[in-house]
């Protein structure tokens, strides 16, 4: 087995629904050395096509799945216990023990910002558009009860004494396309509108900006008239890159870029800081940097996350090139390689179901395409993909092995 970290998503009804023994037998059908489960999760509609209790299953808006200390009780909002287990302590030192028996690394998998089970239940703590729209999958980082939900779970999670790794996803701005439950948005609009249209002008979000001597409501009354110019009349909009954006209302949409930049910055390093409690923890962050379109701003992504920020603070960075167009994806990978310049070690996660990868062979493309600057590969999902996808896995894996040393 590669000494290269190579990880399996999971969640936790995998294991409870296929017993901990044929999750871990996949891990290494599939060559691998990592199994990475969620301790929290938001919501979706799932086809589980070898799960043995269920075809179809739908999460818990916005579970925990651990058995959270005493602030649960007292907090603003009690984001749900899930109910798969009544014993969550001994599902996961069970399953450390089973992973460690087998050599396998086990990583907590955390979600962040990323809540519509929270946000559509208290929408006083999601985003809210300049049109004052809450946007409830992307919970408000300049709320204190959001940044104290997020440290406790950290916190909880480093408790749990379990964990050699964890991974930390979506502490950043959601776009507004986003394949909410029946969404429909029947009209096409340019990278900047689609910008604009995801940011956040929250009540808290507003009065930091007031305390920074920032005028909010001005900038909302401008990304407004913009975006309905727009709409009026497309034909006449001349789209926006980031120098032109930078320079809007001499200067001021930039000072809220910055801002709005920082709420996403302080919030990592402090969920960080819960984690490096425990010395022994690898911390990763997942990077859906790549996915937005209107590319990198230096090393800053539209979904508020700065590289600069936060490099120096984890420990691996894990890039998602979630496109099915494998030659858009090496275009990705390159300018990604480029911003990061060997600082920290690249471990993709790889989508390795529909519609990126149909086949064995549009794996191996894959890993081949990312090979060289990568240091290990992780692989999405056990939980929706067919047991011979394990099998393509490990042929991809041992034919383009992650080469990078860092």
């Amino acid at each position: 087995m590669s000494n290269s970290p190579l990880g399996l998503f999971a969640y936790p009804w995998d294991i409870i629904d296929e017993g901990e023994d044929a999750v871990i037998d996949a891990v290494k059908r599939a060559g691998l050395n990592t199994l990475f489960v969620t301790v929290n999760y938001h919501s979706g509609m799932f086809f589980l096509p070898h799960n043995p209790n269920r075809k179809i299953y739908f999460p818990e808006p916005g579970a925990l799945y651990f058995e959270p200390s005493a602030w649960h009780k007292n907090h603003y909002f009690s984001s749900p216990v899930s109910k798969l287990t009544s014993n969550w302590n001994s599902f996961w030192s069970s399953l450390a023990n089973k992973c460690q028996s087998n050599n396998i690394t086990l990583g907590a998998w955390m979600l962040g910002l990323h809540n519509s089970g929270i946000g559509n239940q208290h929408k006083d703590l999601a985003t809210y558009n300049a049109w004052n729209d809450p946007i409830t999958h992307t919970l408000c980082p300049f709320n204190e009860t959001v940044c104290d939900y997020l440290n406790n779970v950290a916190r909880d999670v480093t408790k749990l004494g379990v964990f050699n790794k964890v991974l930390i996803e979506s502490i950043e701005y959601l776009p507004v396309r986003h394949g909410h439950h029946h969404e429909v948005i029947g009209v096409d609009f340019p990278s900047d509108i689609d910008f604009l249209l995801s940011l956040n002008f929250s009540k808290q979000c507003l009065k930091h900006l007031n305390n920074k001597g920032i005028d909010g409501k001005s900038i909302s009354n401008w990304v407004k008239s913009v975006c309905n110019d727009f709409f009026i009349s497309a034909q006449n909009h001349k789209e926006m890159k980031w120098n032109d954006l930078e320079k809007c209302i001499d200067g001021e949409f930039n000072e809220y870029l910055k801002v709005r930049e920082n709420s996403i910055t302080k919030l990592t390093k402090s969920v960080i800081s819960e984690f490096r409690q425990d010395k022994s923890i690898m911390v990763g962050l997942i990077d859906f940097g790549p996915l937005y379109p209107l590319g990198p701003n230096g090393r800053k992504w539209q979904n508020g996350v700065n590289l600069d920020s936060v490099l120096s603070i984890v420990d691996e960075i894990h890039p998602t090139y979630y496109f099915a167009d494998l030659e858009i994806n090496k275009s990705k990978h390159s300018i990604y390689t480029s911003i990061i310049d060997n600082q920290k070690p690249i471990i993709p996660a790889v989508r390795s179901i529909l519609p990126q990868t149909p086949d064995a062979k549009s794996l191996l493309d894959q890993l081949n395409m990312l090979a060289l600057e990568s240091s290990g590969y992780n692989f999405y999902n056990y939980s929706f993909m067919n047991f011979e996808t394990l099998d393509w896995i490990k042929e991809a894996v041992n034919s383009f092995p992650a080469s990078k040393v860092l």
